[in-house]
């Protein structure tokens, strides 16, 4: 696999040569944690391919990106490649059919507060805190927790839930069956979506952005806090809308939009409209209440 994979146009065998490598699977006892630190820039990238287990990333105020490595067995590689601009780890079976648990492998990682990460991973949890860089993850039955994130997130699962709280940025959450769950996030640019999850948001719709909610058979529910300002437009081609936000039965001011509420469609004004919502639905209710 080291062969096919690139690094700004050079292969495997030659980006070690000029970074370093450090195997930690093959030398190191088994049941010893390692741990490994790499000098940095301010905001480098850093990049996570795990298999499963707990992974946990959190900032600190030093140029510097340290990871801590826990094996649940001598089954796995752990990979660290670095330099000052990028830092990379990697696990990897060394032999096949190996269980679930003889797979795991727990990382407790540092970087810098400005740091890019990108994280994918199988199965296990994910949890970024306070990071004010860039956040992507991909996962598959991971269950996925941000806190405190500021700029670029983007996380997508196939069944694992999402939670974002008090984070603002430019967001985008989808998962085919996972729940998404978001509280206090506001953003310029957001987007969440899902089969069969359910959506929960509670929040005010900061910033004067477009927010786009979307389901295709599973609940959403919407709780705005007092001061949430924003325009909302809810849609549901076969679900149910249930609407407590406080409409004004008229248009508002200066504005052409109708407050409108039929049995699968409610639009209207919350406050001055700041910001955009926008909800949609083939099957699945709608909830809306709060904003008083």
């Amino acid at each position: 696999m080291h062969s096919k994979l690139q690094f700004r146009g050079r292969s495997w065998p030659t980006w070690l040569a000029v970074a370093g490598l450090v195997c930690v699977g093959t030398n190191a006892a088994f049941g010893e944690v390692i741990q490994k630190s790499f000098a940095t820039i301010a905001n480098p990238a850093f990049f996570l391919h795990s298999h499963t287990g707990t992974i946990t990333v959190k900032v600190w105020d030093q140029n510097q990106v340290e990871i801590k490595c826990d094996r649940a067995s001598d089954g796995m590689d752990v990979i660290l490649v670095g330099n000052e601009e990028k830092v990379t780890v990697e696990t990897h079976p060394k032999r096949q059919n190996l269980s679930p648990q003889e797979a795991r492998v727990d990382l407790e990682i540092r970087v810098p507060r400005q740091a890019l990460v990108n994280v994918v991973s199988q199965q296990g949890t994910i949890t970024v805190e306070d990071l004010e860089g860039g956040v992507t993850i991909e996962g598959g039955g991971n269950s996925v927790t941000l806190s405190r994130v500021r700029g670029d997130i983007t996380v997508r699962t196939v069944e694992g839930p999402i939670q974002i709280r008090s984070s603002e940025g430019h967001i985008e959450a989808a998962s085919v069956s996972g729940n998404l769950s978001f509280a206090q996030v506001n953003a310029s640019k957001f987007s969440a979506s899902t089969n069969s999850g359910a959506i929960r948001y509670q929040g005010d719709f900061g910033l004067g952005g477009t927010y786009q909610l979307h389901s295709y058979s599973s609940p959403i529910e919407i709780q705005a806090t007092p001061r949430a300002s924003f325009d909302v437009d809810a849609r549901s081609i076969q679900g149910a809308i249930e609407n407590r936000l406080p409409l004004p039965s008229g248009p508002p001011a200066a504005a052409g939009l109708q407050s409108r509420r039929t049995g699968r469609s409610v639009q209207g004004r919350v406050s001055t409209g700041k910001s955009t919502v926008q909800i949609t639905s083939y099957s699945g209710t709608i909830r809306l209440s709060g904003g008083r």
